[in-house]
């Protein structure tokens, strides 16, 4: 199955982590949780009708947004795909982020996935494309 999420690609968060009365508590930042939010709604209508079973592979096409701060060359450079992001957000979190907000919907838990693919780009259009396939 492929589809793509019109949103922005972000990379995951930490949890944010609080003391109280010789209590730590951990819980989620609520930006976090409404850009999970969003997009578990925008996968929902490429949901299967039961999770996936057995070995998976999953392969994820970050779009991200040009910075406005580059020069014209440098922009026409990236939408030719001949810049790409080095820099911060980092695939690995980029690729947990969205492997976790999958997890419950595509497939019961993302230990099933056993071979995985993350590409960053530039583009003026940001958006998640993502492949999810049964291993052969």
């Amino acid at each position: 199955m492929r589809f793509t999420i019109p949103i922005e690609p972000k990379p995951q968060k930490r949890d944010r982590i609080t003391a109280r009365g010789g209590f730590v508590r951990s819980y989620k930042d609520t930006k976090q949780a409404k850009y999970e939010t969003q997009i578990a709604c925008m996968l929902e209508q490429h949901r299967p009708e039961k999770p996936l079973e057995g070995a998976l592979e999953l392969r994820v096409i970050c779009y991200l947004p040009i910075p406005k701060s580059k020069t014209k060359k440098f922009k026409a450079a990236a939408i030719a795909g001949e810049e790409r992001p080095t820099g911060k957000p980092d695939c690995d979190n980029m690729l947990k982020n969205i492997e976790d907000i999958m997890e419950g919907i595509f497939y019961r838990n993302d230990s099933q996935i056993v071979t995985e693919t993350v590409h960053k780009f530039y583009s003026g259009n940001p958006r998640w494309e993502i492949t999810l396939n049964t291993a052969d």
